[in-house]
């Protein structure tokens, strides 16, 4: 996990180099990019799926490459972090609710409420769950991260194109902006509002 929050922060500060770019230097070659775009990183939507944003349309964007489609279907077939992480912490004597461990892998991650009381006992009791607390705590800084990611892209695109339709076909910055909304891990952010209380 440590290494994946400094491939992280690297990947952060890329965004940087590309804020150098002016509106009108961005127009001397965007027709060029015709219709790439982000959709097409295989790499982004497999860590994506690993993390538990699971789209089935977004297998379709790769039909036309047997190898690397059945990469990722493969990803969108298996468990999540999240729900290997929650398979964990059942293994360690905590109440996980069988229909969270049962659930459909294929399905986007949503709020499990009976989830929560779970981590606020992990949370109020950090010395007596050291593990269980150092991983929730390492899950929510990658989660971050990538949040941090998502900001910058937007900041980056609208900095450069303003509201104009990305190149992919997107709405450009509400696109954007509705995948800030976008949470892996929302009981690790649940959880804080109930510890103290």
């Amino acid at each position: 996990m440590a290494r994946i929050k400094h491939i992280q922060h690297t990947l952060i500060e890329q965004w940087g180099v590309l804020t150098t770019l002016t509106p009108s230097e961005y127009a001397q070659f965007r027709n060029f990019l015709q219709s790439s775009s982000g959709f097409q990183s295989w790499q982004y939507r497999a860590i994506e799926f690993i993390l538990g944003n699971k789209n089935p349309e977004m297998l379709q964007v790769f039909d036309h490459d047997p190898e690397i489609h059945a990469l990722l279907k493969a990803l969108y077939d298996e468990p999540t972090l999240y729900d290997e992480f929650l398979r964990f912490l059942a293994r360690r004597g905590h109440e996980i609710p069988a229909e969270v461990l049962d659930r459909d892998v294929q399905v986007s991650w949503h709020l499990h409420p009976s989830l929560v009381p779970v981590f606020r006992r992990v949370y109020e009791n950090a010395q007596e769950f050291w593990q269980e607390y150092e991983a929730c705590e390492e899950l929510f800084d990658v989660e971050e991260n990538f949040q941090l990611w998502r900001f910058r892209h937007l900041k980056t695109v609208e900095r450069i194109i303003g509201s104009k339709t990305g190149t992919g076909g997107s709405s450009g910055v509400p696109f954007l902006r509705r995948a800030l909304e976008l949470t892996f891990f929302p009981e690790l952010y649940a959880v804080r509002t109930e510890i103290g209380d």
